[in-house]
């Protein structure tokens, strides 16, 4: 694995952990359909900006061949935020994202048994004890989890979500009639999702909210964050999935909730417990063996004689 690559890898957690950050400081004062609404809205203007500057505007309709692919995209996109947001409300937070993690997994099968993937029992264990780290570092309350629960079933539901989405952006990335670029699938994908959040709170009469936004000035600052967040979002997460298989780019994102953690840390004063450091080190250290995993690999097959 070469060294850009492997930075465009570890900037997608850092920016995902950035706005987790954000948007979970305006959820806590909007509901989170008012909240997608504002930043799909943002994010539509900045990626609207990045497709005039660029001169490629002009694909948004050349998708003749590829739109339900598109279109599907941005369901899926509004699904796997909606389902979250049902678990959030029936459970804990520390334990639906765990199980929200739980997308690694679903990811790996997918590969395995409908793209044929094939995977050493090296990087199941990583994974696996990645995980595990994953639990340390957001130390959920366990104990009174209740197992099998609505709750719970949201948020794996959200992780399956999460999971196949990934595999129909890149689809639609590497369709063989239409392929298209980031940018088009990103901007579908998000005024599709923009429509569905709009939806979702003018049915369950959220609307009122958005008023919110532009008068309180935290409140805006988070959004105006969280915005820019998912714009970069966009652009890196897809820029890593049209280069590399969708398992590699799942197990860099466990390194999401380290990122949360040390930003919370350091601008709010959360405390860091020895058992969340000790899950850092954790998840760090499987990362490593990931990546150095890869490198082998990659070596390997340079050397092989064609």
């Amino acid at each position: 694995m070469q060294k850009k690559s492997l930075a465009s890898l570890l900037i997608l957690p850092v920016i995902w952990g950035s706005y987790y950050v954000a948007s979970n400081i305006a959820v806590a004062e909007m509901s989170v359909f008012t909240t997608g609404i504002v930043i799909r809205f943002v994010t539509m203007i900045l990626l609207t900006a990045i497709m005039l500057g660029s001169r490629r505007f002009h694909e948004l309709f050349h998708i003749r061949k590829v739109w339900k692919k598109l279109i599907l995209v941005g369901v899926f996109g509004f699904l796997l935020d909606a389902s979250a947001f049902l678990g959030l409300t029936m459970c804990p937070a520390g334990i639906g994202t765990v199980l929200l993690k739980t997308d690694v997994i679903f990811v790996n099968l997918i590969s395995m048994f409908i793209y044929k993937q094939k995977f050493q029992v090296r990087d199941w264990v990583l994974t696996l004890a990645m995980l595990f780290g994953i639990v340390l570092v957001l130390d959920p309350d366990i104990a009174n989890a209740e197992i099998g629960g609505a709750g719970n079933i949201f948020f794996i539901l959200s992780a399956l979500f999460v999971s196949v989405n990934a595999f129909i952006i890149k689809s639609a990335q590497h369709d063989r009639y239409n392929p298209v670029s980031d940018n088009v699938v990103a901007y579908y994908n998000n005024f599709v999702t923009l429509i569905l959040f709009t939806a979702a709170a003018a049915v369950t009469g959220q609307m009122d909210q958005l008023l919110k936004f532009g008068r309180e000035p935290g409140i805006t600052a988070a959004l105006l964050a969280a915005s820019v967040g998912q714009t970069f979002i966009y652009i890196f997460y897809y820029y890593n999935l049209r280069r590399f298989p969708v398992w590699i780019v799942k197990v860099f994102l466990l390194l999401v909730p380290i990122v949360s953690a040390v930003i919370s840390w350091a601008l709010f004063g959360d405390s860091l417990s020895f058992v969340q450091i000790s899950g850092m080190a954790v998840v760090l250290g499987c990362a490593g063996g990931i990546v150095a995993g890869q490198r082998c690999i990659s070596s390997g097959e340079e050397k092989s004689p064609e």
